[in-house]
């Protein structure tokens, strides 16, 4: 399989944190080059590893549907060209050669935010277009769907160069909308449409910051993984998990004024206890459903915290 070469020489990015581009983008390939390591075969998988459930395919595509004879598998049954037709049919499967891919990446208007190295959304950005390279690099197939105030976007999973670079073009572009009135979650709405449109037995990995989500995420949740394999990925700011230090801060939304005065013990407790809650309700929900859950915190290497948390392989072995 061809790559993109770039024939330029590469010069140092100045990436300003707060909105990304598709060269600063582009060149992660390199971190992603360090998931697969130097083996001249591809990984097994960027998802393989003993925290992650067995892939729900069937090692086949689809290819389609005919009448059912006596002997053929039950579960193979395709039930709507059944409902269609009036006669039972079943499904024929062809060898499949490569594995969907999904990134889902929640630009809620909580994620332009950040106070070390780079705006929550920059930090999923980088997320998704280090998954999108390592995915390639595996000759699997990379989509997404991405949701920000002004506009969603899909992108059906392709092979190669078309599908890394129409992710990163879309990411560098989502990266840029933080100027909006909403306050309101996406997150809702992205598992919703995923849910409806992501072909079963697609890996997702879902990047959001889960900073607003209500009694329904489980249940969302569930009805994407029923056939998927599903890995939450959670963006966290240094401030969300620790309170500043002791002192009188001058805070703005961008309209309204404040001052946060974290003297208080009894504040900064208060101000601990609100994001520990909501991780604790998510660690209970991943823990539940079984699905992976990586926390990236800004100014922490992408790239280490995916080997650690995705345990990769090489030939049916650990790497």
């Amino acid at each position: 399989m061809r790559f993109p070469t770039f024939r330029k020489k590469s010069r140092p990015l100045t990436a300003n944190g707060i909105t990304c581009t598709t060269e600063e983008l582009l060149e992660l390939r390199h971190k992603a080059r360090s998931l697969i390591g130097k083996s001249s075969q591809k990984a097994y998988s960027i998802m393989a590893g003993s925290m992650l459930s067995k892939f729900r395919g069937r090692g086949m595509d689809y290819a389609e549907s005919r009448i059912y004879t006596p002997g053929d598998d039950i579960r193979s049954i395709d039930w709507r060209v059944t409902a269609r037709s009036g006669k039972p049919h079943t499904k024929l499967y062809m060898e499949e050669r490569d594995h969907p891919i999904m990134t889902l990446v929640d630009f809620s208007p909580s994620l332009y935010f950040g106070t070390k190295e780079a705006f929550k959304s920059v930090i999923a950005a980088r997320l998704a277009a280090t998954i999108a390279w390592t995915a390639t690099f595996n000759n699997d197939r990379i989509g997404g769907i991405l949701q920000t105030a002004e506009e969603k976007v899909e992108l059906r999973p392709k092979a190669g160069r078309k599908g890394v670079l129409a992710l990163i073009h879309a990411l560098a572009k989502a990266t840029k909308q933080y100027e909006t009135e909403s306050h309101e979650s996406f997150l809702e709405q992205i598992l919703h449409h995923g849910s409806r449109t992501i072909r079963p037995g697609s890996r997702i990995f879902l990047i959001s910051d889960f900073y607003n989500f209500d009694q329904n995420l489980e249940q969302s949740l569930s009805r994407l993984r029923r056939h998927n394999d599903l890995i939450l990925c959670q963006i966290i700011d240094p401030l969300e998990l620790e309170a500043p230090a002791p002192g009188i801060y001058n805070i703005s939304d961008g309209e309204n004024r404040a001052r946060f005065n974290t003297r208080s013990d009894e504040l900064r407790q208060a101000y601990c206890a609100t994001f520990n809650e909501q991780r604790e309700k998510l660690d209970k929900i991943a823990a539940s459903l079984k699905l992976p859950y990586l926390k990236i915190v800004s100014g922490n290497d992408i790239a280490g915290v995916m080997r650690k948390g995705l345990s990769l392989k090489r030939n049916g072995t650990r790497a």
